[in-house]
């Protein structure tokens, strides 16, 4: 049984670790057997500039001025909350996740989050592992499904702002253990095998077009993927 999560989001100057770094970095430590929040913390990372402030609204000239020694116990503080949590839950974890344990265009690197015993522990995507009441449809944003699930919206994109957003929405979740543990399933990158003319059921059924390759894509649940109406092949197996 899952005790207790820690919730995470992030923050960065660009999409990919060759062009952009965190610099904030948000966490909550979540109890699910209470259904409640025990910790919270939020630490922004000194940076040269901010390419992506005209989205997440943080300051270059507040970035190029940070003390090193407040992100340090920012992280210090964020690295003991995970030692206590049992799984790391993030809305689009594969983002999230890439920046921990590996090295960002500013040559930092920031620490993998680890249990108590020193293991790397697992990562769930609240985004494309959970199956939420009032959705709509795979692989909606934390705004969209916090609205949908009555919950006020003030600001986003600011990271410990969205992990409150997930953990409201953990709240109002009448078996939120039964939705991790079922996220927790095992999982595979598959390719939708579908007519052009079908290409909606891949679409509705949460699969990405990348024209690049001209492929369908999604990560998914194995037994899952065996109940969809169109044929998929597996690409690979995933670890969490």
């Amino acid at each position: 049984m899952i005790e207790q999560v820690l919730i995470v989001d992030t923050e960065t100057t660009g999409l990919e670790l060759d062009n952009g770094q965190v610099i904030e970095i948000g966490a909550i430590l979540y109890s699910l057997r209470h259904q409640t929040t025990i910790q919270q913390a939020s630490v922004l990372l000194p940076a040269k500039d901010n390419p992506a402030e005209n989205i997440n609204r943080i300051k270059s000239a507040a970035l190029a001025t940070l003390s090193p020694s407040i992100a340090e116990l920012g992280i210090a503080t964020i690295l003991d909350m995970a030692r206590m949590a049992d799984v790391v839950a993030a809305h689009n974890a594969v983002f999230d996740r890439k920046w921990f344990g590996s090295t960002g265009i500013n040559g930092a690197l920031l620490p993998n989050l680890v249990a108590t015993n020193g293991d790397p522990l697992c990562w769930v995507c609240t985004c494309n592992d959970f199956e939420w009441p009032n959705q709509t449809r795979p692989g909606q944003s934390l705004i969209e499904l916090a609205l949908a699930h009555d919950i006020g919206v003030y600001a986003n994109h600011r990271a410990l702002t969205d992990c409150q957003l997930l953990a409201a929405l953990f709240d109002r979740m009448e078996n939120v253990q039964a939705m991790f543990e079922r996220a927790l399933r095992p999982k595979a990158r598959f390719t939708a095998l579908v007519s052009y003319d079908n290409r909606d059921l891949a679409k509705q059924a949460g699969f990405k077009w990348f024209s690049d390759r001209k492929v369908w894509e999604r990560v998914m649940a194995v037994e899952d993927a065996q109940q969809l109406p169109f044929r998929v092949r597996c690409l690979e197996f995933l670890a969490h």
